[in-house]
């Protein structure tokens, strides 16, 4: 009798025995159950007791990653899905932002990502000597610093319905700003550290990441403007279809140029809203991003490794270096946005505190490269995860304040109190 051939799903051991599936595939299915599931029903308790449903996603990735349970895994399956999240949730933020609005702010963005990126990084610097770090350990600390991670204030933000705030359209804009400094200086530390600089490589990479923001950001509503007719004539299907090639065609031109994925799926929600029909495309990206973007928080939870922290020297550098990231950054981007008035300035100091996925981005790099040891590795991601999870409350208690102005419709700005 002819042996049964192997399928995809798995093999015949004998007659009458029952196909073995993959075990991989089984444990990826069984990752993206517990993650889903469990992220779910912890951000909906955070949400009933009135605090912000991230906070329950981020913990249940400390709980259920490596460190403690090891049920879900740095796995490049998961990384994916965390990275669709992140680019769906930067798309819709697009989505919510009209360029009008994102231009009327460009100055304070502008100074807000300078100067919320000279300050943590000029903090970074003296701080390294403090501990006794040596030149390129300073430099990658000062490195982690800088970066912030929009991610997690565009997701509280909108929870909480302050999406199209004038202080969220100056944070977004500096957002992209900040991106690009990040990898700037990141380029050059990382060369600096691996003795491998080249300032032609350097120079190319500075003059692409310009022409791709600014191109994108004055050639878009322009191509959007001429596409207007035909898009009308399109089924909402349609466009939401050419939307979604569109985000996902600019964030891999944004990762070929070395810039972050979400800074061009941000671009281009940002060039999709000025269709009329922007708004039929969320209604059917929001079910996407409802299903990815956990999976995102879920990761970045999961690389807290409470084994570090029994330690006095990473403690103590933990708690220094959340002190120096969090009170630069929120200075640094206040006193850029000051001349929109001391509540927006307060406001978008707030939401530029979260670091997240870039901050370990850098120390993973930093790890691997031997510039950084274990234990200012662990500090670094405390700091992290430290400012990842009190931000939403941050971010809570300054935009809940006015919480009778949420929103305020596309068009022209609303004045905000000095």
């Amino acid at each position: 009798m002819r042996p049964v051939p192997h399928s995809c799903h798995g093999i015949y051991t004998g007659r009458g025995s029952r196909p073995r599936k993959d075990a991989a595939l089984t444990d990826i299915l069984f990752q993206i159950f517990i993650a889903f599931a469990a992220a779910r029903v912890m951000g909906r308790f955070f949400a009933r007791l009135g605090q912000p449903a991230v906070i329950g996603e981020l913990l249940v990735g400390a709980v259920l990653g490596p460190f403690l349970l090891n049920v879900v895994k740095h796995t490049e399956f998961l990384e994916v899905l965390a990275e669709l999240g992140v680019i769906l949730l930067l798309f819709m933020a697009g989505l919510d932002t009209h360029m009008a609005a994102l231009t009327r702010s460009k100055v304070s963005s502008a100074l807000v990502a300078v100067l919320g990126a000279v300050m943590p990084f000029a903090g970074g610097l003296i701080l390294g000597p403090v501990f006794g770090f040596d030149t390129t350990e300073t430099l990658f600390v000062a490195t982690a610093l800088l970066a912030t991670s929009v991610g997690i204030t565009v997701r509280v933000l909108r929870d909480l319905g302050y999406e199209r705030r004038k202080s969220v359209s100056i944070i977004l804009g500096a957002a992209v700003l900040d991106d690009v400094l990040g990898l700037l200086v990141l380029s050059v530390v990382t060369a600096y550290a691996l003795g491998t600089g080249n300032w032609l490589e350097f120079t190319l990479l500075v003059i692409e990441a310009i022409a791709y923001v600014v191109g994108i950001g004055l050639l878009g509503p322009r191509l959007i403007s001429r596409l207007t007719g035909l898009a009308s004539r399109l089924s909402a299907t349609v466009v939401f279809e050419v939307a979604v090639v569109f985000m996902l065609g600019l964030s891999l031109l944004a990762e070929y140029i070395g810039l972050a994925a979400i800074v061009g799926a941000f671009l281009a929600g940002l060039v999709v809203a000025e269709l009329k029909q922007h708004t039929a495309v969320e209604e059917k990206v929001e079910p996407l991003a409802w299903f990815f973007m956990p999976f995102f928080f879920v990761l970045i939870g999961s690389y807290l490794d409470l084994r570090a922290f029994a330690d006095t020297t990473v403690l103590l550098e933990i708690f220094a270096f959340t002190a120096v990231a969090m009170v630069t950054k929120y200075y640094g981007a206040r006193l850029g946005a000051r001349r929109e008035g001391r509540r927006v300035a307060r406001e978008v100091g707030v939401g530029m505190i979260p670091r997240g996925e870039v901050g370990i981005v850098v120390a993973g790099i930093a790890l691997a490269s031997g510039a950084l040891g274990d234990k200012v590795y662990a500090a670094i991601i405390g700091m992290v995860l430290i400012t990842t999870v009190t931000s939403p409350y941050l971010i809570k208690l300054v935009y809940g304040r006015h919480a009778g102005e949420r929103v305020h419709p596309p068009g022209p700005e609303i004045p905000e109190e000095a």
